[in-house]
C-alpha cells in the first residue's frame, strides 16, 4: 500500500475561493478493474490526514503574507475519510490568496491516483487573529477631542488583514476621530485625522519665502483647516485671496 507523504504535498497559492460547492467525481469501475470494494480500492486517505495537509498549508500560507501575531487555525467542518484505489498517491493543497479573519476560509484538497485527478475534498478553518490596539473607552463623535481616558490600551481579535491597530498613546495626540467610533472600537490610522486648528475668520501670520528671506504679514482664514491642509486665506493688507498649507494654529505659509 502507497502511503500519503508530506514530501508529496503540491502547493498552490493561485487558486480561486470556489464558493464552498464541488463536483465528486465518482470513480469510473471499469478503470479500477473488478472484485470488491476492498480489492478495488485499497488505500484510504483519513480526514485526520486531509486535516494535517490542510491546515499545515494554511498556516504556511499566513506565515507568506507577513503575518506574525499570535493565531488560531480550528478545524469548523471537516471532511470523511476516502478510499483510493491501487498507485501513488499526491494531495494537493490549495488555498485562497484571502484568508478571512472572520467567518470561514475553504481550503481545497485534491488527490490525485497516478497523476491522474481522482477527487476533491474541501475543509473550513476558522483564523482568529490576536493583537494589542488602543481602543476607545466610551463613544466619541467626528472631531470630537480624544482625552486621557477615552481610550485604553487591551488584547483585541483581529477583524481583517492586514490592519495595523495603533498602541501607542502618543499616535493619538492632537488626532480626533474622523466618523462616529462605538466604545470598544480598536484604534487604526484611517479612524483618525488631525484636529481642527484653525476656523473661518481666525486672524493668522501668512509666511512666504521671497528671494530666501522669510517675509511675514498678517492675515485671515476663509476656510476652516487642520495641520497640512491646503485652505483660502486673504491678505490682511493688500486684500488679496490665496491659498496655504497650514502650519500650525495661528500660522499659514503662502507660496511655493
Amino acid at each position: 500500500m502507497n502511503i500519503v507523504k508530506r514530501s508529496l504535498l503540491a502547493v498552490s497559492m493561485a487558486c480561486a475561493v470556489w464558493g464552498g460547492f464541488f463536483y465528486l467525481s465518482p470513480p469510473v469501475a471499469s478503470a479500477y478493474g473488478g472484485g470488491t470494494q476492498a480489492e478495488r480500492y485499497p488505500q484510504r486517505v483519513t480526514a485526520a490526514q486531509f486535516d494535517q495537509y490542510a491546515s499545515e498549508k494554511l498556516e504556511q500560507a499566513l506565515a507568506a503574507t507577513g503575518e506574525t501575531r499570535s493565531h488560531e487555525i480550528t478545524l469548523a467542518r471537516p471532511t470523511q475519510d476516502m478510499k483510493a484505489p491501487s498507485g501513488e498517491l499526491i494531495c494537493q493543497v490549495d488555498v485562497p490568496k484571502a484568508i478571512r479573519y472572520t467567518g470561514t476560509t475553504p481550503v481545497h484538497v485534491s488527490v490525485y491516483v497516478n497523476q491522474v485527478f481522482y477527487r476533491r475534498q474541501i475543509l473550513y478553518y476558522r483564523v482568529k487573529v490576536y493583537d494589542t490596539a488602543l481602543i476607545t473607552t466610551r463613544d466619541l463623535k467626528p472631531d470630537e477631542n480624544i482625552g486621557a481616558g477615552d481610550v485604553k490600551l487591551a488584547d483585541i481579535t483581529v477583524d481583517e488583514p492586514p490592519t495595523t491597530y495603533l498602541k501607542d498613546y502618543a499616535a493619538i495626540a492632537g488626532r480626533v476621530p474622523t466618523r462616529f467610533l462605538s466604545a470598544g472600537k480598536p484604534l487604526t490610522e484611517s479612524v483618525l485625522q488631525s484636529a481642527l486648528v484653525i476656523e473661518v475668520n481666525t486672524p493668522i501670520t501668512l509666511v512666504s519665502n521671497v528671494g530666501g528671506v522669510e517675509v511675514r504679514a498678517e492675515g485671515t482664514a476663509l476656510q476652516r483647516g487642520r495641520i497640512g491642509d491646503r485652505i483660502r486665506v486673504k491678505n490682511t493688507r493688500s486684500g488679496r485671496m490665496l491659498l496655504g498649507t497650514v502650519v500650525d494654529a495661528h500660522t499659514v505659509k503662502v507660496g511655493s
